[in-house]
């Protein structure tokens, strides 16, 4: 018992209980059993949470693929109309054995999947615009009629691209699909 207080007298977190239980120790010098079970396992629970490693690690010109949970959590905390999958990195801010912490933009490069949810694009028109009919109408971009339209599309893609902006996102490693840059190595390289 005598260690449990000691530990809520030096406790330097933000625990509201653990805080409240050191007021109680200064005014009766002591803590039920109950209050000093509780105590133990939430300091237990805080050194074993793992820690994070804040950084500023630019990711210039690397896309990541991501899981659908992790694109509709962007969806929701962004207010955007559509799932993003692709997602061109600006720099990794984040790092828990678990998770990456990104700061990033929808994708502009072209491929062979949509630049907005990843599917395989099928037709002549999708192929050029790199966007199928269905997220152009969620990303809020009139979609091409015929061939000669494709670069119109491509400037307001790119207008939309900046006006939604660069955000922030946690990434469980889990859901990461395809990260195969020179900044997955530096990570796997620091053991985090």
């Amino acid at each position: 018992m005598t260690d449990t207080i000691n530990k809520v007298k030096n406790y330097q977190g933000k625990n509201s209980f653990v805080i409240k239980m050191k007021d109680t120790i200064q005014k009766y010098g002591q803590l039920t059993q109950k209050q000093s079970s509780v105590v133990e396992d939430i300091l237990k629970k805080e050194a074993e949470k793992p820690k994070v490693l804040n950084m500023v690690l630019p990711t210039i010109g690397e896309t990541l693929k991501i899981g659908r949970k992790t694109g509709q959590d962007i969806k929701k905390n962004y207010g955007l109309k559509f799932n993003p999958i692709l997602i061109d990195m600006t720099k990794v801010l984040a790092v828990t054995p678990k998770a990456v912490k990104f700061a990033g933009k929808m994708t502009i490069k072209r491929g062979s999947v949509c630049m907005s949810c990843g599917m395989t694009l099928t037709d002549e028109f999708s192929m050029l615009t790199g966007m199928g009919k269905t997220c152009a109408k969620h990303f809020g971009v009139e979609y091409i009629k015929d061939a000669s339209e494709a670069e119109r599309f491509r400037e307001e893609y790119l207008k939309r691209v900046e006006e939604i902006g660069e955000f922030e996102f946690w990434v469980p490693k889990s859901q990461i699909k395809v990260w195969n840059g020179k900044t997955a190595v530096i990570l796997k390289m620091l053991h985090v």
